[in-house]
């Protein structure tokens, strides 16, 4: 009896093993497959479009861009194998979704929603994005600038504005953003018409809407669409070539002698380096959009030119823009550098901070190596890093011409909380006699090695394949040894993630610069 119990134990437990062994593989299998899925379009089938492509739009639903990217995808239905779909990637005036475009794969899927104002926030923002990153494959309207006045300023011409501007008093101009394509809009003004005058920037169009309706300035620069159901409000002139069929009464500035043409455009880009058939299929389906009726009556209700042009059009219109761009920026003192030089290398400088506040820590320990515990050594540590990102915020300057909120203040008040924190721990572990330094803290710090490695390397490997190495690697460390369990930890978990962000949230997990 005893024996065929002992038995009966053993066969559970092959089977527990099995069991895992089985799992493992099947998982492994699995996870295999989604790198075939995602790296080498395994099961997403041979001819393009295989799959619905997607459209980044950088602001919030509601706007412009938004609008006609919705208004776009619809109509696309009537033309396209599969479905276009906009996805809302807001933050950074359009960095955010421009970043994530080329973060994904040049498969042809990601499609950017692009707009005038990004030749702006490329060169004012200073940052890793490029125009030269994409390729820009149509232009589907032109929105040209409108001035526009509250109706109690009694402006009826340009030449109105103009005599207010050379009454003595400073006249004000507001809209959205500095340096924006509003802005710039009212620098090219100013220099036609031989005035002077401030701009005061609102952030956002409503904002300035209501400043307007208020009475606030003299003139706003906007677009026809503003005045729409603002029966206080007048449209003083449009800065186009022709009058809008449905503004009729609107005269344009050359039709009052100023010879300004100025429209925010608004098209399509994909990362460089997609497949010709995939520019191909996409440029047709976006003509055939631009030919339908519902997209005619679009343009018109919303105040808009409909100004289709193909990629060779669209590509010379922005590099021409450009340097138009970067002559007006700099005249308003926005193309500066936002940060100093250090004097003394960054490097010493951290070396600097690292040595005076463990000197302090210890001086605070009464000269004894051997009292410094685990908690005092990383209190030490953040303490460090807080103040070495602290005097890198002293290096950040603002123009005076640039109205904007200080990039030092939210990174300021992290700053401040951490060294708060460090400072708490390392008074609250001074009498915890446990766990020294001395006692070597190899693993731990090991351990925060593969972190930051991983860290990094997700970049450019990818996480899907990074991550799975990081969870072995590190439950290995831990002096866990059942390989199969591991297997299921290590692989499992990046199935499960994907399936969270990618296909639930729709954030997409960083693929890895080397197959981009």
């Amino acid at each position: 009896m005893h024996c065929l119990f002992a038995i009966s134990c053993n066969l559970i437990h092959l089977l527990r093993m099995n069991v895992k062994n089985y799992i493992a593989v099947v998982i492994v299998v699995f996870y295999l497959g989604l790198l075939g899925y995602l790296y080498f379009g395994f099961g997403q089938g041979t001819t393009y479009p295989a799959k619905p492509i997607s459209i980044i739009v950088h602001s919030k639903p509601g706007s412009a861009i938004d609008y006609m990217a919705r208004k776009v995808a619809e109509i696309a239905r009537k033309y396209s194998d599969v479905a276009f779909v906009v996805e809302n990637r807001s933050g950074t005036q359009g960095l955010v979704a421009m970043q994530h475009v080329l973060d994904m794969k040049a498969d042809g899927y990601t499609l950017l929603g692009v707009t005038k104002s990004f030749l702006s926030t490329v060169m004012v923002n200073k940052s890793k994005v490029s125009l030269g990153d994409f390729l820009f494959i149509a232009n589907m309207v032109s929105d040209p600038e409108a001035l526009i006045s509250n109706n109690e300023r009694n402006f009826e011409s340009l030449d109105d504005v103009i005599r207010d501007a050379h009454t003595g008093k400073t006249q004000v101009w507001i809209g959205p953003g500095t340096g924006s394509r509003d802005h710039i809009m009212a620098l090219k003004s100013w220099e036609i018409f031989g005035i002077d005058a401030k701009w005061i920037d609102y952030k956002s169009g409503p904002q300035s809407i209501l400043a307007l309706l208020r009475n606030e300035s003299a003139v706003y620069v906007g677009n026809p669409a503003d005045v729409k159901g603002k029966s206080n409000l007048d449209i003083i002139s449009i800065a186009s070539d022709k009058r809008l069929v449905s503004l009729p009464d609107v005269p344009t500035f050359k039709e009052q002698g100023y010879d300004i043409n100025e429209s925010m455009w608004r098209g399509f880009a994909f990362k460089k380096g997609i497949p010709e058939e995939a520019r191909e299929y996409v440029t047709k389906i976006l003509q055939e959009v631009v030919n339908d009726d519902e997209w005619k009556s679009y343009c018109n209700e919303t105040y808009v030119f409909s100004s289709f042009e193909s990629h060779e059009e669209f590509t010379t219109r922005i590099a021409q823009e450009v340097e138009e761009t970067n002559y007006y920026l700099n005249k308003a003192g926005l193309l500066v550098s936002y940060v100093k030089e250090s004097r003394i290398h960054l490097l010493v400088v951290f070396l600097i901070i690292v040595i005076v506040v463990f000197l302090l820590l210890f001086a605070f320990n009464k000269f004894s190596i051997s009292k410094i515990n685990y908690d005092q050594f990383i209190g030490g540590g953040i303490f460090s890093l807080s103040l070495f990102f602290y005097y890198q915020t002293t290096l950040f300057q603002i123009p005076e011409t640039v109205n904007i909120t200080s990039p030092v203040l939210i990174p300021g008040i992290w700053i401040i909380i951490l060294l708060l924190l460090s400072v708490i721990l390392i008074i609250k572990s001074k009498n915890n006699k446990t766990e020294r330094v001395n006692s070597s803290p190899k693993t731990v710090l090991i351990i925060i090695v593969f972190l930051i490695s991983y860290l990094l390397a997700m970049q450019w490997i990818g996480y899907f394949f990074t991550t799975p190495v990081f969870i072995m690697a590190t439950m290995y460390l831990l002096k866990y040894r059942k390989i199969a369990l591991m297997v299921i930890n290590a692989f499992g978990f990046v199935l499960f993630s994907y399936f969270i962000f990618n296909k639930l949230l729709h954030i997409d997990l960083p693929f890895g610069l080397w197959l981009l």
